[in-house]
C-alpha cells in the first residue's frame, strides 16, 4: 500500500513498476530453465520474451483503456502513466499469445512445446506483478467488515478509509500455488500442451470467481457477467477441448491413459 517506494528530487520509483519489473525477471531466469530443459535455443527464447514482455504490455494497456475509458476521456495522456497501474491480464495474455504464436511459425519451433514453457513463467510473474497492484491500490476488492480486510491510504487508487477485500493478495496466492501445481505436473508431462492447458483451464476458473469480488469497474455486464468472466468462461471451454485433443492425439482413443511412446525431436529453431 505504498505506491512510490522511493523519491529522491525528481526520481520517483513506483512501488507497481518494480514488482512487474521483478515479476518479469523471476519469469524470464524460469523461461530460460525449461527452455534449456526443452532443448529450445536460448538466444530466441531471449529474443521471443522480449517481444512477449513488449507486446503483451501494449495488449494488457489496450484492453484496460476500453473498459475504462471514461478515466481516460478527460486527459487520454493518462493512456500512457502504466506506472500507476491498469493493465488488464487478459489484454496482455491475447498479445502474448498472438506473439508466440508468429514467432513460432517464423522460426519452424513447436508451438505446443513452447508454449509449455511460458505456464510456470506466467503463473510466478503474474503473481509478483499482483503485488504490485496492492501497493498501487488498483484491482481492488468489495467493501467488507471481514477480519482479512484492508484499508489503503489517501495517495492509492483504491477508495481510501474503508475495509476492502484484498483481491490482490488472494490472486497473488492463487496464482503462486498454480505455479507450484505446474512445475509439479511438469516432472509428470507426458504431451506438449498439457502444462499450458492445465494452466490456462485453472487460471480461468480462478479468475471468474475473483471477479465476484472486485470493487473497481470491472466494464459493463453481459448477460450478469462481466467481460473478463465472459473471456475466462470461453478460454476455459476452449482449453479443455485442445487439452482433450491433444492428449487424443499423443495417446489416440485411450487419452490420458494410454501408453505410447515417442520420439525426441530437435527443437533448437533456426
Amino acid at each position: 500500500m505504498h505506491p512510490t517506494l522511493l523519491k529522491i528530487g525528481f526520481l520517483e520509483i513506483h512501488t507497481y513498476g518494480v514488482f512487474v519489473a521483478l515479476g518479469f525477471f523471476a519469469a524470464f531466469k524460469l523461461l530460460l530453465f525449461y527452455g534449456k530443459k526443452s532443448d529450445f535455443s536460448l538466444t530466441l527464447i531471449e529474443t521471443l520474451t522480449f517481444l512477449v514482455f513488449i507486446f503483451s504490455l501494449l495488449g494488457a494497456r489496450l484492453f484496460y483503456v476500453l473498459i475504462s475509458w471514461q478515466e481516460f476521456a478527460g486527459n487520454p495522456s493518462d493512456i500512457f502513466k502504466i506506472w500507476q497501474g491498469g493493465l488488464v491480464f487478459w489484454g496482455g495474455f491475447l498479445g502474448g499469445a498472438i506473439t508466440v504464436i508468429i514467432f513460432s511459425i517464423k522460426h519452424k519451433m513447436p508451438f505446443w512445446k513452447l508454449a509449455d514453457i511460458f505456464a510456470p513463467a506466467l503463473a510466478i510473474g503474474h503473481s509478483i506483478g499482483r503485488l504490485g497492484c496492492f501497493s498501487a491500490g488498483c484491482c481492488y476488492g468489495k467493501e467488507t467488515n471481514s477480519f482479512f480486510g484492508v484499508v489503503f491510504p489517501e495517495n492509492c487508487l483504491a477508495p481510501a478509509g474503508i475495509k476492502l477485500i484484498p483481491t490482490q493478495l488472494i490472486s497473488s496466492i492463487l496464482l503462486f500455488l498454480l505455479f507450484l501445481i505446474l512445475i509439479v505436473l511438469w516432472k509428470r508431462k507426458k504431451f506438449d500442451g498439457q502444462i499450458f492447458l492445465i494452466y490456462s483451464v485453472l487460471f480461468s476458473v480462478g479468475r471468474f470467481f475473483i471477479e465476484f469480488l472486485r470493487g473497481d469497474f470491472r466494464g459493463n455486464p453481459i448477460l450478469g457477467l462481466t467481460p473478463t468472466q465472459i473471456i475466462s468462461v470461453l478460454t476455459f471451454i476452449v482449453s479443455i477441448f485442445l487439452l482433450f485433443r491433444q492428449a487424443e492425439q499423443m495417446f489416440g482413443e485411450g487419452g490420458f491413459g494410454a501408453n505410447k511412446c515417442s520420439g525426441r525431436t530437435n527443437v533448437r529453431g533456426t
